[in-house]
């Protein structure tokens, strides 16, 4: 088998080393490989729709991958697989091998001998998604290989064709997933760390996209990350399955990893989910594009710093297309915590967020798939300091028995508020007194407050009341609290005296 020398960037997870880049979380620019590190010895009676994929431009071997069996006739892979040397056009078909039913490839590498009931099938025609672009900006990196003559597939040949996840179905963060391959069970370099030629399998788990950022880039609706702090795909691993759940059905096809195929880090994966994909997969030409970020979300609030209980606005950023928006606010850190999510690009964080930084993560839906993309992180949440306000402008409006009052209230935070409109008056009564044993009725006065009926909205509103005493001098007040717990500190107050009307035969 033949290798091309790795460049100083990346290498892809096939046995040929292609140059391109994957940024690490820390941003840097990192290698990229396909091969199992950490994986369980396998066979294919456990895995029957794994295959080897070779391209073979006479005399020698120059791609080793990994593929799977759609059906008898079709095999799934990877773009750069089948690419040459990295860019966009693919080996003729001609050149092009799939070997099924083999539990090691040892001795067809090395000396071009079929193993034992395995089969060799030639492509009769390579297709890949016509969106497919090479690192560093990697993209829709899958093709389907058309066999010229279909494969046997039962239990005694080891071969069988695997479901593909629901379209849209995108394993959630956190659920269990198997790859498998024939590629290095080492990321080192040199002969000694060459693969076995065995099939391996590993558990990984799935890592959000925006958890995985750095390597999904503005392609996040067409990728998805796996890892595992014990295993890793590798070199030769590209291009073959990633799989959920009894039965198996392939979630997402190897793409790129860390150089050295680091475990810990995230492994890359071609999301078979995304319709952009899917669509390709069904035999597509023309498959809807999800949307991409073409320039960033931004993050909105008062002042400086955002305070608790004041609105966040999340401004969605540019798209390359259309989409429908939902939004993520969430705390900024390597254990975040959502804190709202849904339509709403408008978020006011509580209390318990305080001295925590918050970033808002934009999801924009098409029929291509859904994106992220996220806002950089705001300074630490401050507590509000600064009370609400509320006043009454000019003077009450009376006729009759009833009044009216004008208010302005507001927060320098723009924080939600609660007003509180009252009337109180003093009425005659009786009270009761005790002198000594005795309890005694006698003359009195008291405070009757009433609430008022509150209308508008902010800054202006209108509050009023029915059914006052004529003669009597009536006190208003109006007063706010803020969602933070603020007062108002004095009330604003104003009074009037209403006046009985002429000829009244009115009660009171």
């Amino acid at each position: 088998m033949r290798r091309a020398p790795a460049t100083a960037l990346v290498v892809l997870l096939t046995a040929l080393t292609l140059g391109a880049c994957l940024l690490g979380a820390s941003g840097a620019a990192a290698t990229m490989v396909p091969y199992v590190i950490g994986g369980q010895r396998a066979s294919t009676a456990q895995y029957p729709w794994q295959v080897l994929v070779l391209s073979m431009p006479s005399p020698t071997l120059e791609v080793l991958c990994g593929g799977s069996i759609l059906d008898a006739t079709h095999i799934l892979t990877a773009a750069h697989c089948i690419d040459q040397q990295g860019t966009t056009v693919p080996y003729p078909s001609s050149e092009v091998r799939v070997l099924a039913g083999a539990d090691s490839v040892y001795s067809f590498e090395e000396e071009g001998i079929v193993p034992a009931g395995a089969q060799l099938s030639a492509a009769a025609l390579v297709r890949a998604h016509p969106d497919y672009a090479p690192l560093p900006g990697i993209r829709d990196d899958v093709a389907v290989i058309t066999l010229a003559a279909p494969l046997k597939l039962s239990a005694a040949s080891r071969t069988a064709a695997i479901g593909l996840v629901e379209s849209g179905a995108t394993p959630a963060p956190g659920t269990s997933l198997t790859v498998s391959g024939y590629g290095k069970e080492n990321g080192l370099e040199g002969k000694e760390y060459e693969p076995d030629g065995y099939l391996y399998a590993a558990g990984l788990t799935a890592i959000s996209s925006d958890a995985c950022r750095n390597a999904v880039g503005v392609n996040s609706a067409v990728l998805l990350c796996a890892g595992s702090a014990t295993s890793s795909a590798c070199e030769g691993d590209s291009g073959g399955p990633l799989t959920e759940g009894t039965p198996a059905v392939q979630v997402g096809i190897v793409d790129f990893g860390g150089k050295s195929c680091p475990v810990g880090s995230a492994n890359v994966f071609t999301n078979v989910a995304a319709p952009e994909i899917r669509a390709f997969i069904e035999g597509s030409e023309a498959p809807p594009l999800a949307a991409r970020p073409t320039g960033s979300p931004v993050l909105h609030y008062l002042g400086s710093a955002p305070v608790d209980y004041s609105p966040m606005t999340c401004d969605p950023g540019s798209w390359s297309a259309p989409a429908a928006f939902s939004y993520t606010f969430q705390t900024e850190g390597p254990s975040p915590q959502v804190l709202q999510s849904g339509p709403g690009n408008t978020f006011a964080p509580v209390s318990g967020a305080v001295g925590l930084s918050i970033v808002c993560v934009v999801q924009a839906a098409n029929a291509g798939g859904v994106s992220t993309a996220r806002s950089g992180g705001s300074p630490p949440l401050t507590l509000d300091t600064a009370p609400p306000a509320a006043r009454i402008s000019g003077r009450p409006r009376c006729h009759l028995r009833a009044c009216t009052l004008s208010l302005r209230a507001s927060d320098p935070n723009a924080v939600a508020l609660t007003i509180a409109a009252s009337a109180s008056y003093q009425v005659s009564t009786r009270c009761t007194v005790v002198h000594g044993h005795r309890r005694a009725s006698v003359p009195c006065r008291r405070t009757r407050t009433l609430p008022m009926r509150l209308t508008g909205s902010g800054p202006a509103y209108s509050a009023s009341i029915k059914g006052l005493p004529y003669g009597v001098r009536v006190r208003f007040a109006v007063s706010a609290r803020n969602a933070a717990g603020l007062h108002q500190g004095t009330p604003s107050a104003a009074s009037a005296t209403l006046a009985a009307p002429r000829n009244s035969t009115q009660k009171h």
